[in-house]
């Protein structure tokens, strides 16, 4: 399965019109995203040979989609919506998997995911960075008082930054870091780096 088969999904649920019911689909497809991410990141690593497409990020590979994102003028629900659903289902699979009282399709992928995260075979961390990287313009967005997109960005950026403790500077071989963990927090540090330059500019706007 390819993730970019969802960027059809996408476009049709934009005539939903009920935000509950919005939320609700784009929870699902966000999650079942996440999950041929991970998996596919996974097979890679156990020597299977990369397979185009199965990325998170290719939900944002629809031109449409893509240049509402960065948009900063733009008045679409939808983008915030997609933006806090996706930030939001990364964020969740840095918690605790809660007791499950039922065993639906949902609950057994999330507990999937959750046992391969909380048991190392699967890197959650890894597709939680290409999302906020390509998240990164709702810091800029002018959303009529509405906070929901850029505060699930802040939170998983947040965990992230807990996660990867780059108070000291990006850790180096020499101090037992991986090659993957120094890739990780270069990126992360990064992102850090990018979020200060573009609070300045909020702060510029909302001067002028």
């Amino acid at each position: 399965m390819q993730v970019s088969l969802f960027k059809r999904l996408l476009q049709m649920l934009k005539n939903l019109r009920a935000e509950s019911d919005r939320m609700h689909a784009l929870a699902c497809i966000c999650r079942t995203a996440l999950c041929v991410d991970l998996f596919a990141k996974e097979s890679v690593r156990r020597g299977q040979k990369p397979v185009p497409g199965t990325d998170v990020i290719s939900l944002f590979e629809d031109a449409r989609v893509k240049d509402d994102l960065n948009s900063i003028t733009s008045k679409s629900l939808f983008r915030e919506e997609l933006v806090a659903s996706l930030v939001e289902s990364c964020f969740q699979l840095s918690l605790p998997l809660p007791e499950q009282k039922n065993s639906g399709t949902e609950s057994r992928v999330i507990g999937a995911l959750a046992y391969g995260t909380g048991y190392g075979a699967l890197n959650w961390t890894e597709p939680a960075l290409d999302v906020v990287e390509v998240c990164r313009p709702c810091v800029l967005w002018d959303c009529d008082g509405r906070t929901y997109a850029i505060d699930c960005y802040l939170k998983l950026l947040v965990r992230l930054c807990h996660i990867y403790d780059t108070r000291g500077g990006v850790k180096t071989i020499k101090t037992g870091a991986s090659q993957d963990q120094i890739l990780n927090e270069t990126r992360l540090r990064n992102l850090q780096l990018q979020l200060i330059r573009d609070l300045r500019e909020v702060m510029i706007h909302l001067i002028i």
